[in-house]
């Protein structure tokens, strides 16, 4: 069942746990050492009349493993993920693949990694926009990735104990750039980023208050639901806290509005069951990967780290294995939001890189032929082309959000009808004098590979999309790259004629 792109007006019933919940974070709770640095929040939903079936195969599946059951439910607690799928012995190897055929096209799936460090930097730098000299969300990033790399003393005893994290990220840094020195070469454009990271700290905002809340996790959920045209469902959460109080989680979904949410033991639900062992599956899985490829200290660093080739000794039961995860993951009623996260993803990009390099052999067989060493090399090679692949999306200041084609044309961001065809559009009427005429702009693009610059306006509360004379392509293609770059430009007045027989367009 593929739901992507199309309305569905059938009922749904989503249920939501999550894993590395840490309600309170601070210097204790970040250097112990169950902690992780990424909150992990699963919802999985069916449809209601399929809802029977589904719970019906969940019970069979129970029965077959009564002995595993923990107060009735079972738990991921039991299963060490420690290298992966390579330290699970035959036992849970039969549990995982029978769990994870449970859950077919008639399950939909929503998840998100959210770094809490990256919360927290976000609530130091919310005052700092992007300008043409600083991009501030490139430098969001990388406080978070370094912090949650190093995690240095010093900086989380700023943090936590009212210190100067100002000047002790800037005294971070320039550590950071010392060291690297000894490997200039591997390391050049780290120290580059280090110095803007320093200069921008020159003037930063010392006054923040940390004030955590889930809402974020929520907020994908509604980009899911919104997606995938689900209009009638209910929202259960896994209940938490005092029993006559609503918990943070419920607060969260309903400050954004979600529909129909509301909270109930798990023990009454089997969907909510569902979630939580692939909540619990997800976390080991991106914890263990962060562990091992986390540098222990600064010297460290200045090396190229790969992750340590017992996670490639694995036999033909465990491809197997990390082959129906990766599907389930990557493959299954796939839509643009199914993953959510934060500015700082590597910890997804690495666990979603692990699943589609195990994915990339054929058969056991073509996985024997290569070295456990050289599959160390391989992995490291896709998660770094896979990082910097998002990195220079992550780069683009220009909202990204997936276009639903239905009978030759789809709706832009901007809520303009658009035509595959796009020469069925009309060009934007310019008058042919000086004094030219203003339009209110929403956004300015192009049809095709760069070939017919087009132009959103709104008028008399119509959005309609036109086409744009090629004499304004480089105009178009101006506007665009410092959107990219910078920030959007659009919504704008912009007034358009003509000068000595050429366009002009000019923004008010």
């Amino acid at each position: 069942m593929n739901i992507t792109g199309s309305a569905d007006y059938k009922a749904y019933t989503f249920y939501y746990d999550e894993s590395e919940h840490s309600r309170k974070i601070n210097q204790k709770t970040i250097q112990a050492g169950n902690y992780s640095n990424n909150f992990i929040a699963v919802i999985i939903g069916y449809s209601n009349e399929r809802k029977s079936d589904i719970e019906q195969e969940f019970n069979n599946f129970r029965d077959k493993y009564q002995s595993r059951l923990v107060n009735n439910e079972f738990k991921s607690t039991s299963i060490k993920l420690k290298y992966g799928f390579a330290s699970i012995n035959k036992h849970n190897i039969s549990f995982l693949n029978d769990f994870l055929d449970l859950i077919d096209e008639d399950i939909l799936l929503y998840f998100s990694v959210l770094n809490k460090i990256e919360y927290i930097t976000n609530q130091i730098f919310k005052k700092y926009e992007n300008s043409l000299l600083i991009n501030m969300d490139n430098l969001r990033y990388s406080i978070s990735k370094l912090v949650s790399l190093y995690k240095p003393q010093n900086v989380i005893e700023a943090i936590y104990n009212d210190g100067d994290i100002v000047g002790e990220l800037k005294r971070f840094f320039q550590e950071r750039i010392k060291a690297n020195n000894s490997n200039i070469i591997l390391k050049e454009r780290e120290n580059s980023m280090f110095n803007d990271l320093v200069v921008i700290l020159d003037d930063c905002n010392k006054d923040f208050k940390i004030d955590w809340e889930y809402t974020i996790s929520f907020d994908g959920f509604k980009k899911y639901i919104e997606e995938n045209g689900i209009k009638k469902y209910q929202l259960i959460l896994d209940k938490e806290g005092y029993k006559n109080e609503d918990s943070k989680t419920l607060v969260a979904a309903r400050k954004l509005n979600i529909k129909n949410v509301i909270e109930d033991d798990s023990k009454n639900h089997i969907g909510i069951q569902i979630a939580d062992m692939l909540a619990g599956i997800i976390s080991k899985f991106i914890k263990m990967l962060e562990g091992d490829l986390a540098y222990k200290n600064i010297k460290e660093a200045t090396s190229k780290k790969l992750l340590p080739k017992e996670w490639f000794s694995i036999n033909n039961n465990q491809l197997v294995l990390y082959k129906k995860l990766c599907k389930l993951i990557t493959q299954l009623n796939n839509s643009w939001f199914k993953s959510y996260s934060g500015i700082y993803a590597d910890n997804l990009v690495q666990f979603l890189s692990l699943l589609n390099y195990f994915d990339s052999y054929e058969n056991y067989q073509d996985y024997r032929e290569i070295g456990l060493e050289m599959h160390a090399e391989y992995y490291n090679t896709l998660a770094l082309t896979t990082l910097e692949n998002y990195f220079s999306t992550m780069s683009s200041k220009l909202p990204i959000n997936p276009i639903m084609v239905d009978d030759g044309f789809y709706y832009n961001q901007r809520g303009a009808k658009c035509y595959l065809d796009w020469t069925k559009h009309d060009f934007l009427k310019i008058p042919s004098s000086e004094s030219g005429k203003v339009y209110n702009v929403l956004s300015v693009g192009f049809f095709g590979n760069m070939e017919q610059p087009n132009i959103t306006v709104e008028n008399n509360n119509q959005i309609e999309c036109y086409l744009l004379p090629l004499e304004l392509l480089n105009w178009t293609i101006y506007c665009v790259s410092f959107s990219n770059m910078v920030s959007n430009i659009f919504p704008s007045q912009v007034k358009f004629g003509v000068i000595d027989n050429q366009y002009y367009a000019e923004i008010i």
